[in-house]
């Protein structure tokens, strides 16, 4: 029960990304700049949350037998990964589509929230 407790946050916040994305027009406010959109923000900041609800089930309930040093990548390459595959299931929902630049905003933020989250650890034990 002690991983629940974890886990399942992670999982509901990407059982949300998925049903976020299979809606035709998202539910945000989409103004756009001369060499930038909004879009690009939101998706550092999905993803971002994503990688600290990952990095958090990681530290606090890690895979039994599973390497301490490796919860950072895990948790990184877990939330790179949906981005991806959240790019490819919007190429099939009318009215969306996958970019190049939403999934370079996903992997920014993914390194991010696993960053803040690995300083944080690190400053903790300090």
């Amino acid at each position: 029960m002690h991983y629940l407790k974890y886990w399942v946050p992670p999982l509901l916040y990407m059982g949300l990304i998925f049903v976020v994305s299979s809606m035709e027009q998202p539910p945000l406010p989409m103004p756009k700049f001369e060499w930038l959109t909004i879009d690009k923000l939101y998706h550092f900041i999905e993803y971002g949350i994503l990688s600290v609800l990952l990095s958090i089930a990681f530290v606090k309930a890690p895979p039994k037998s599973f390497p301490t040093k490796w919860i950072w990548i895990a948790a990184a390459f877990i939330s790179i990964f949906y981005g991806v595959s959240d790019e490819l299931h919007q190429k099939f929902v009318p009215g969306r589509q996958a970019t190049l630049a939403d999934w370079v905003a996903d992997v920014i933020g993914s390194i991010a929230g696993v960053v803040g989250v690995y300083l944080y650890y690190n400053r903790s034990k300090k």
